[in-house]
């Protein structure tokens, strides 16, 4: 890019932000502001303020952010004026000291500008930026400006902050959230900046390297680090799958939105819009509608649509834009390090783009995955203008028509079923049914599709129509739209009242057809055996395809369903119905989801092999999860389905599996509440026994092994005195409880328990009559790494090599269990100072992990980065140790609140590594200190904080 190029769009992206930030602030503050935008200003309000100790920090602090001011932004572009910032500065800290709310707010100014300080140790340490360092500059200052001018607004927006005396822990919550959102940005920027560091730092340049996998290896942190330069595959149009082929387009909204953009802040600069309403009304389709006049005049070069109700969907939709857009290592899974990938791209591409977040509900979500900066536009949908005032003040309402574009829109759905010049009476009676609806979009294309499906006139109809008094509660609070609900649903045959009540239970986006359309009738309520006859199938689908209630994409096999009618319809239906319906649904994703249990492979069950497919299916069992929870609450005589438990359960597997802690949490507690709803003679061992291991093993991942234990014992003992004894599930469990043992630093008792689980093993195996097998390589593995831990480090060679052997022989290959041997064969390596062949298994697991995995945020590949660094640093190789121990952090750092006991240890062996970089002594400490903060919140009294035997004992045995 040319210098005056990225001069330009600098200084823009700069001044885009200052003007938003000024829009939202009152006149007077704004002159305040405006006489106070210099350090020494911020100095005499300091003095001012007086001595305490949190203002003598933040002082300190704020060293850091004139450091940043005078040489980030001063080399990211001279034509920048971040005078603004002490501005805002000198009043928050005025508004502090009038209100006596320092307590909370310095600590997190403190924090803030701490970070900033971090980042400027980058910069400062560089001679000259290249165009992505020179935009970090300005994304950092966008992100510090931001906050405080989130700040200022709500201290003094909310007068119960900026009153004196007590204030509770609740009411400060927006602010935290805008902090930790703040935060997170500052943090992606800085783990970016580090990716172009490492490069730099490498001593040799590619051509020198001789191997052809090490110049692979070389080049790939560059190109991932300058995946915003690279060209993206364009055009890239993301939109809902099916649509409306007959689309009514609300026009005067696509004009409205199209003169508020243009009317907004200049071309180059970030715009947003929020469209909201009732629900039905039309919001998406006027945003379609907007994105579809752009696409076809050639304004657009990108569209992403993005699913906002819930955290799920939206990690799923970046995901999805990351994967085609072709962003350099984008993968399926890591939605954490896509989320960066597009977020950066959105930032620095010169393509025009527009995203979609569609349905959004809460503000705090959408922040993750809002851009700083960009050539772009952002439209939201949403029921809730206060949720769409916290992220725009650019609101467009959408209401009903009114009654002449109301008949206009029914009479275009009909134009296929009606005569051109309609009789006075007909005209009157459409005329009458568009004033009875209000104008709601929804509603009168479901009159249309009954008006269709029954074949008649507008004025047979309204006959027809007259007779339904409109007693589906809760939808509307117009009887006559109620109406037309109940009539849509009465008029359904019975199948298509069945299907329609599955999919009103699932994910309304994209529900593949193969979900619905089972293979074998095996598990299937009688109720629902058509959907498996491809014919009776496809006439109830089609039923509901041509009554308006759903839509099919052909192309990619999808069906989906407005959320609306799905509320609708559930609510229409008897609670006898709708539990036969939530039956449905539950037991049409049981049989498409893998099942971990299916099939009696030997060894440990494991769903490695089947990610791809359990993906496709997640968003379904997490749908499920919700609506559960809705059911329960209505009703609480509602009952869950032994399979629903155990598709529970095999969910709860993949989440461990790909150590989605989070979810995984949250669908433990609903499977809880499932189980206990469970007749007795439902409440199997394997399915109480599944779960309980699975919080158990939660609880290890998070860091409580102690508790683990209790919660495992219990998986065990249920297990042990199951009837008749399964010796398979009772190793599994020993080894679960060994692994827990093992973890909390037991080690002698954790080999009993492994010992123990090797016996269950081989008895279950000497059952086998045509598939004996022999140790399972998951058990020498374990079993292996507990040995290395008791210093027995011979033993633990040889359990570990014949797991590799073990592994590398049998089909299919467990590319995750052969990464795990290899993993302790480096770490047994490194103990006997082999430095070559550790570092050698190290690539090996990293490698097999990303071939299997494709992840970079599973603790199994930062242990692997880790690891390499150590091994880098004892060979006296402190370059190579830092670029994988940065590797390690960037990694662990994206999900710190989970993998705490990884993130420390990896922060130590950080600073321990910048210690010997005369370059990074200041960054070192700073490391330092965050790491030995966060291991005494685990061990408040430890005496002895710097050494690594310490912060290894707190992590999960598997990548300790």
């Amino acid at each position: 890019m040319a210098a005056s190029s990225l001069e330009h769009l600098l200084c823009s992206q700069w001044d885009s932000v200052v003007c938003e930030c000024t829009e939202q602030q009152e006149s007077v503050d704004l002159r305040q502001v405006e006489d106070h935008k210099s350090w020494d200003a911020v100095q005499n309000q300091l003095q001012e303020m007086g001595g305490d100790q949190g203002l003598a920090l933040l002082s300190r602090s704020l060293l850091e952010v004139q450091d940043f001011a005078n040489i980030c932004m001063h080399k990211a572009s001279m034509n920048i004026d971040c005078s603004i910032i002490w501005g805002y500065m000198w009043l928050v800290l005025k508004i502090i000291h009038e209100t006596k709310t320092g307590a909370h707010v310095l600590p997190i100014l403190q924090d803030i500008t701490q970070k900033i300080g971090l980042f400027t140790n980058y910069v400062a340490g560089t001679s000259a930026l290249t165009v992505g360092m020179k935009g970090f500059c300005v994304d950092i200052g966008v992100a510090l400006l931001q906050f405080l001018s989130h700040l200022l607004k709500f201290m003094r927006n909310n007068t119960v902050h900026t009153i004196r005396g007590h204030i509770s822990p609740i009411e400060w919550q927006p602010l935290d959230k805008q902090y930790s959102s703040s935060c997170r940005q500052v943090h992606d920027v800085i783990s970016c900046m580090e990716m172009l560091l490492n490069f730099a730092r490498r001593p040799k340049p590619a051509r020198d390297v001789g191997n052809g996998r090490e110049i692979n290896d070389l080049l790939a942190p560059m190109r991932r680090s300058l995946m915003w330069q690279e060209p993206a595959k364009l055009p890239c149009i993301i939109l809902p799958s099916a649509r409306t082929p007959k689309l009514f387009d609300r026009t005067e909204v696509t004009r409205s939105i199209e003169e508020r953009f243009k009317s907004g802040i200049p071309e180059q600069s970030l715009q947003s819009l929020a469209i909201h309403g009732l629900g039905g009304v039309g919001k998406s389709t006027a945003a379609l509608g907007y994105a579809e006049t752009k696409l076809q005049q050639g304004e657009l070069d990108a569209v992403f649509w993005v699913h906002g109700e819930n955290e799920s969907s939206i990690k799923q939709s970046f995901t999805d834009i990351a994967l085609r857009l072709k962003l350099p290592d984008a993968q399926q899974g890591d939605h954490d390090g896509n989320r960066v990938m597009v977020l950066h791209w959105l930032q620095r591409t010169q393509s025009r783009w527009l995203l979609v977040f569609d349905n959004a509900e809460v503000a705090d979500l959408i922040r993750e995955y809002w851009p700083l900066s960009g050539r772009g536009q952002i439209l939201i949908t949403t029921r809730s203008s206060p949720m769409a005032y916290e992220l725009t003040n650019n609101l467009i309402e959408v209401s009903n028509w009114n009654d002449e574009i109301g008949l206009k829109f029914l009479l275009h759905l009909l134009s296929r079923d009606i005569a051109t010049d309609l009789e006075e009476k007909e005209t009157a009676s459409a005329s009458e049914l568009s004033e009875r609806l209000s104008g709601h979009a929804l509603t009168i294309s479901a009159m249309a599709g009954l008006i269709h499906r029954h074949a008649c006139s507008i004025t047979e109809f309204m006959a027809f129509y007259d007779r339904y008094p409109g007693q589906v509660s809760g939808i509307s609070a117009n009887r006559s739209i109620n109406a037309v609900w109940e009539l849509s649903f009465k008029s359904l045959d019975s199948e298509s009242r069945v299907l329609l009540g599955a999919m009103s239970f699932l994910k309304p986006d994209s529900i593949p057809q193969d979900l619905l359309e089972p293979q074998t009738t095996e598990y299937l309520d009688e109720s629902i055996i058509f959907a498996q006859d491809k014919s009776r199938f496809s006439n109830a689908a089609e039923n509901l395809i041509n009554a308006a209630l759903v839509k099919h994409d052909r192309h990619s096999r999808t069906f989906s369903i407005h959320r609306l009618v799905q509320k609708a319809f559930r609510m229409f239906l008897s609670p006898i119905e709708r539990h036969d319906a939530f039956k449905n649904a539950a037991t049409l994703t049981f049989k498409a989801f893998p099942d971990p249990r299916r099939g009696g492979t030997a060894g440990p069950i494991s769903l490695y092999d089947t990610w791809d497919q359990c993906a496709t299916y997640f968003l379904h069992v997490i749908s499920l999860k919700d609506r559960f929870r809705e059911e329960i609450h209505l009703n609480p005589q509602f009952t869950a389905l032994p399979l629903y438990c155990r598709l529970n359960n095999s969910c709860q597997r993949y989440l461990l599996e790909i150590n989605s802690l989070d979810e995984l949490g949250d669908l433990v507690d609903v499977n809880t509440m499932a189980l206990d709803t469970l007749p007795s003679e439902g409440r199997t061992v394997n399915l109480y026994g599944s779960l309980t291991s699975h919080h158990g093993q939660l609880l290890m991942r998070l860091g409580h092994p102690h508790e683990a234990v209790i919660w495992l014992k219990k998986s065990y003992e249920m297990r042990s005195h199951d009837v008749p004894w399964n010796p398979r599930e009772s190793s599994a469990a020993a080894i679960n409880v060994a692994a827990a043992l093992a973890t909390s630093n037991h080690f002698t008792e954790s080999l009993r328990w492994y010992k123990l689980g090797y016996e269950h093993f081989m008895e279950w195996s000497l059952r086998q009559h045509d598939n004996k097998a022999v140790m399972s390589p998951t058990i020498r593995i374990e079993m292996g790494l507990c040995l290395y831990w008791l210093n027995d480090v011979d033993a633990a060679r040889d359990q570990l090599s014949l797991a590799l052997t073990h592994i590398e022989s049998t089909t299919p290959y467990n590319w995750a269990r052969a990464a795990g041997a290899h993993f302790g064969l480096g770490t047994v390596d490194r103990r006997e100072r082999k430095f070559d062949t550790a570092e050698w298994h190290f690539l090996e697991a990293q490698n097999l992990w990303l071939k299997g995995d494709q992840m970079r945020t599973h603790p199994m590949y930062a242990a692997c980065s880790y690891r390499l660094g150590c091994v880098a640093m004892e060979q006296g190789d402190i370059t190579a140790a830092i670029k994988h121990l940065h590797d390690a952090m960037r990694q662990t750092g994206k999900s710190s609140h989970i993998m705490t006991a990884e993130h420390m240890r990896v922060l130590f062996k950080l600073a321990e590594a910048l210690e010997q970089d005369p370059r990074s002594t200041r960054e070192s400490i700073s490391i330092r200190e965050e790491a030995e903060c966060l291991l005494r919140r685990r061990v408040p009294n430890i005496e002895d904080p710097g050494s690594e035997k310490i912060y290894d004992s707190f992590v999960c045995i598997e990548w300790r």
